[in-house]
C-alpha cells in the first residue's frame, strides 16, 4: 500500500522528494480516480493548478468522486490541496465549504503551532493566492492582509489542508502527515 497519492501526472521534483524521504507513494492519473481497484493511501495530494485545464485535467475528476474524498479524510485520510490556478475557484468537490482566489505574490508569514504549518519551508513563500474559509476550517497562516494562505478541517478521523503556498510541500509535512493518517480509500 504507497502512503501517499499524488492526483495527476508523473513529476520529477516529487518522486526525488518521495524517495528522498523514504515514502511510498503513487501518481494517480485523474481518469482512474474512483476505481475500486485503487489501493489505500494516507494522503492524497492535489497539486498547483489542479483547476485549470492549461495544467491538468483532474478538476472533472475531483467533482465526479466527490463522495470518495468525503470518505477519505472521514476514515482517516489527509487532503493536502494547492492553490487552482485559476482567478476563483469554489471548492464544490470538498465535503466542507471553501473558496480560493488567485493573486500571485510573495509574502511573509509569521510562525504557527498548528501541526500543519509544516507544510512552509520557509517564512518568506511564493503564493498564488488565498483562501476564504468556509465552516469548520481553520486559519492556520495569513499573508500580510491577513488573508488565508493556509486552512485546515477536520473531518471525521481526518484533515483537509487547503494552501496557496506556490512551492513543494516541506519534507516534515509529508512525514508528519503520513505518521498522523490512517489507510484509506480514495
Amino acid at each position: 500500500m504507497p502512503d501517499v497519492a499524488f492526483i495527476g501526472s508523473e513529476i520529477f521534483l516529487y518522486q526525488k522528494l518521495f524517495q528522498e524521504l523514504k515514502v511510498s507513494y503513487q501518481f494517480i492519473s485523474p481518469e482512474i480516480l474512483g476505481s475500486p481497484f485503487l489501493p489505500r493511501f494516507k494522503v492524497a495530494l492535489i497539486p498547483t493548478g489542479f483547476a485549470n485545464p492549461l495544467y491538468s485535467r483532474a478538476l472533472p475528476a475531483l467533482q465526479r468522486i466527490r463522495s470518495n474524498i468525503s470518505q477519505f479524510v472521514k476514515e482517516g485520510g489527509i487532503l493536502t490541496i494547492f492553490g487552482a490556478m485559476v482567478p476563483t475557484h469554489d471548492f464544490d468537490w470538498l465535503p466542507l465549504p471553501l473558496e480560493y482566489v488567485c493573486e500571485l505574490s510573495t509574502q511573509s508569514v509569521a510562525p504557527s503551532c498548528h501541526e500543519c504549518s509544516s507544510l512552509l519551508s520557509t517564512s518568506t513563500p511564493e503564493c498564488d493566492g488565498f483562501f476564504i474559509p468556509g465552516e469548520r476550517f481553520e486559519t492556520v497562516l495569513k499573508d500580510h492582509k491577513g488573508r488565508a494562505i493556509l486552512v485546515a478541517a477536520s473531518l471525521g478521523e481526518g484533515l483537509i489542508v487547503a494552501t496557496s503556498v506556490h512551492e513543494f510541500p516541506a519534507g516534515e509535512y509529508i512525514k508528519w502527515a503520513v505518521h498522523r493518517a490512517k489507510p484509506s480509500k480514495l
